[in-house]
């Protein structure tokens, strides 16, 4: 794998689109794999990898292709891009040319070797950034993480902060840095980079397993007593069904014999209270039938109404006698006032005689009334005798008063019309009378039929009585049977409610057939049942819809806790792993480093001597308590040497706060028990006694910096190696001596070299100057040596 090319557009002073392409690789270097497939147009003669040197003056932006090279790389770090915002990596303008809203740079690796594990012969990676700030990252214009290109990176062995990329200033930071920022670069320079991020992922990911274990372990143990107690809740409310089921079938019997019984009742009264209902309606008929006719009696004319009118018809011809009778006497008085005109003219009896004879008269009539009065038998008949004799006196008296001469005369004298007018009132008199004796009759025969007619009414009305005593007595009768009736209904619809509430269903009463039970026996059984529900207590029925939810999340919890702790597992054995691959790789390239380092520092330097160091620290602790603090988390049944139960959220619960901490620090210890924290320098110039780094000169920490560097390059080539202006502090025999170590380490990896050295330039196979114009934008303009001599041997 090789760099082919870097287009950069719109990145700092790069406005426009501006590619810098770079020779591919000569046969038999090691970034390419037989000839097979290899482009021979740009193929350099040798077996080089390619010394690209990239001039120009200060200010014109040559660095910027570095900083391009580190951005899309994945730097964060704003100042190690020189800049304070992350706009500022974009084109900001100049007095000519407007601002660009975006910056975008690419890398294409020719990927015909498959370093990098994706199935492309050329693999670009690209960065964009927009002013509004948001940034995208591509491998193949498709949109990817950080990360993966981290990884990716990693796995192709280079980075943006790896050795590959050395910026300006930046030569002798590796050689001044603190031995533990020196172990984060020893691990990119020992190609445990990938198993390094892979570690540290792992380490995380174990982090999290740990973290998530102990979180699903805190909640097992508050749900495990909550389903403990929905279990209970949920074994009594089987118990319960269980008890209601047969106290159902319990119940049915008891209910269903009481209600067939209860229904033949009912059926054996239906019959008879019809039967009474028939006769009591005859009688109700028949007493109808005797009111109609009391009350067709009625109807007719009343008889105080009937003899009324017979009285008014007898009153009045009576009333019409009367009228005769006076009309009669008013013609007799006038008839006897002509009369007594006429005898007051003829001779009449003397006074004193007439008073004798009434004299006389009232004598007799006293006798009459005292004998009347008696009591006596005898004087009873003399009674009779002075009446005769009274009437005698007294028609004596009549006869002597009226004068027969008188009589003659007067008679003869009276007016004819009166006594015409007398005789017809008396004839009409008798014919009064005629009518009145009728009438007299007519009367007499109403009181004969009004008694006849009042026994009818009396015969009636003791029919009445008696029909009335007898549908009274019917009415009684089934009144009585209506009331039990009503009971037995009322008892049945009671009963219905109570086997509506009981069983909570009717609908088995239409279907249920007679069993012979003891209705006692079977009310106990079911009163006991009742008494057994009583015992278990409520249950609510939505228990079983919590049981079930908690046992699904108690059930899916420690299957998850189980499959934590199979990842722990797995994860522990997967950095156990790394650290051995980590640990022997680690250990066979530092030797090598550590002997280029010497080798090269001897070079630069015409002598002395270099040398690596490991600094370790044992991580497992000293004494008794950490080792049993490590048997308590490898056994967690022990504690104080007692053998205990295990605990119910798991065995993270008897770690400790200090096992807690010491836990993931545990996988960085090796087989040694030490873990390396650190990576210490001794150099020691020739001619100097001076051992430690930081005694040195600028120009002794510059060399030494580029030997460590070409030492790491010599034992783990980068698919590519980005020098910015390393050689600037190097005086002219020093600059000779890096050419000379640049090119033999050319044949291993690929260089791109920002420099002003003569010599360092000699070695370069193309030459690409970097120049600004006034619009403040950079410009590439390329030269090829070996086109270059090609051209001139022709």
């Amino acid at each position: 794998m090789f760099l082919q090319k870097i287009e950069i557009q719109g990145f700092k002073s790069f406005a426009q689109k501006t590619i810098l392409e770079f020779p591919r690789p000569g046969q038999g270097c090691p970034l390419v794999r037989g000839n097979s497939q290899t482009d021979l147009k740009n193929q350099l003669s040798q077996g080089l990898c390619g010394v690209a040197c990239i001039v120009g003056p200060n200010g014109s932006g040559k660095s910027n292709i570095v900083d391009a090279v580190r951005w899309v790389l994945g730097e964060q770090s704003l100042k190690s891009l020189r800049g304070k915002k992350s706009e500022d990596v974009i084109f900001a303008g100049s007095e000519k040319k407007t601002r660009l809203s975006i910056a975008q740079v690419s890398l294409y690796l020719n990927n015909e070797d498959g370093v990098i594990p994706l199935d492309y012969k050329e693999v670009i990676i690209s960065r964009k950034i927009y002013r509004s700030g948001e940034s995208e990252y591509l491998i193949n214009k498709s949109k990817v993480r950080l990360q993966d290109v981290i990884l990716l990176l990693a796995r192709a062995n280079f980075g943006q902060k790896s050795y590959g990329i050395v910026s300006q200033g930046s030569i002798d930071q590796i050689i001044m840095a603190s031995p533990t920022d020196r172990k984060d670069y020893f691990d990119e320079a020992v190609g445990v980079k990938e198993f390094q991020i892979k570690r540290d992922q792992s380490v995380n990911k174990l982090e999290s397993s740990w973290n998530n274990l102990r979180q699903v372990d805190a909640l097992l143990t508050e749900i495990t007593p909550r389903l403990n107690s929905l279990t209970r809740q949920v074994k009594r409310l089987e118990k319960r069904e269980k008890v209601e089921i047969e106290l159902k079938e319990v119940s049915q019997k008891y209910y269903g014999y009481l209600w067939l019984e209860l229904q033949g009742q009912i059926k054996a009264l239906d019959p008879q209270l019809k039967d009474k209902g028939v006769q009591a309606g005859r009688k109700s008929q028949e007493l109808r039938t005797i009111q109609d006719q009391l009350r067709s009696l009625e109807n007719q004319d009343s008889r105080s109404k009937i003899f009324g009118d017979l009285q008014a018809k007898y009153q009045g011809i009576l009333d019409q006698k009367n009228k005769l009778r006076e009309e009669q006497l008013i013609l007799q008085n006038k008839i006897e006032l002509a009369k007594n005109r006429l005898v007051q003219r003829a001779v009449i009896m003397p006074t004193v005689d007439v008073i004798a004879k009434l004299k006389e008269i009232d004598r007799c009539q006293k006798s009459v009334s005292e004998n009347l009065e008696s009591k006596d038998l005898a004087k009873f008949a003399q009674a009779k005798e002075d009446f005769l004799e009274l009437v005698r006196l007294l028609k004596d008296l009549i006869d002597k008063l009226e004068n027969p001469q008188a009589k003659k005369e007067i008679k003869e004298e009276v007016d004819p019309d009166l006594l015409k007018d007398l005789k017809a009132v008396e004839a009409d008199f008798v014919g009064l009378e005629t009518r009145l004796t009728e009438a007299r009759k007519n009367v007499e025969n109403f009181n004969q039929q009004e008694e006849q007619k009042k026994g009818k009414f009396f015969s009636l009305q003791r029919q009445i009585s008696d029909t009335q005593n007898e549908y009274n007595r019917l009415a009684s009768e089934l009144s009585e049977f209506r009331v039990e009736m009503a009971r037995l209904e009322t008892r049945q619809q009671d009963l219905r409610r109570e086997i509506q509430e009981e069983t909570q269903n009717l609908a088995w009463l239409d279907s249920y057939r007679a069993q012979p039970i003891q209705p006692q026996e079977v009310r106990t059984d079911m009163m006991h049942l009742k008494h057994q529900l009583e015992l278990i207590g409520g249950v609510d029925p939505q228990v079983v819809d919590e049981y079930k939810k908690v046992k699904e999340r108690h059930d899916f919890l420690t299957e998850q806790a189980e499959d934590l702790r199979q990842s722990i597992n797995s994860l522990e054995k997967v950095i156990n792993d790394l650290d051995d691959n980590i640990q022997f790789q680690f250990d066979n390239s530092f030797k090598n480093i550590n002997k280029e380092f010497s080798k090269f520092f001897k070079i630069l330097f015409g002598g002395g001597k270099a040398e690596l160091l490991l600094l370790k620290e044992d991580l497992a602790g000293s004494g008794s308590e950490a080792a049993g603090q490590a048997e308590i988390t490898a056994n967690p049944e022990i504690v104080d040497g007692q053998m205990q139960d295990p605990p119910a959220g798991g065995i993270l619960q008897t770690l400790t706060e200090a096992e807690e901490k010491l836990s993931p620090k545990r996988f960085l210890k090796k087989r040694t028990g030490k873990v390396i924290t650190g990576i210490d320098i001794s150099a020691t110039p020739p001619g100097k006694k001076v051992s430690s780094i930081s005694m040195l000169s600028g120009g002794e920490r510059s060399l030494a910096s580029i030997a460590l560097i070409c030492a790491v390059i010599a034992n783990n080539p980068s698919p590519f190696v980005i020098l910015d202006e390393v050689d600037a502090a190097l005086d002219e025999a020093n600059s000779q001596r890096f050419s000379r170590i640049l090119d033999e380490l050319a044949h291993k990896t690929q260089f791109i070299v920002i420099t002003h050295n003569r010599a360092t330039m000699h070695k370069a196979n193309i030459l690409y100057g970097v120049a600004m114009g006034d619009d403040g934008i950079s410009k590439l303009v390329s030269l090829k040596f070996e086109e270059a001599e090609r051209v001139v041997r022709q």
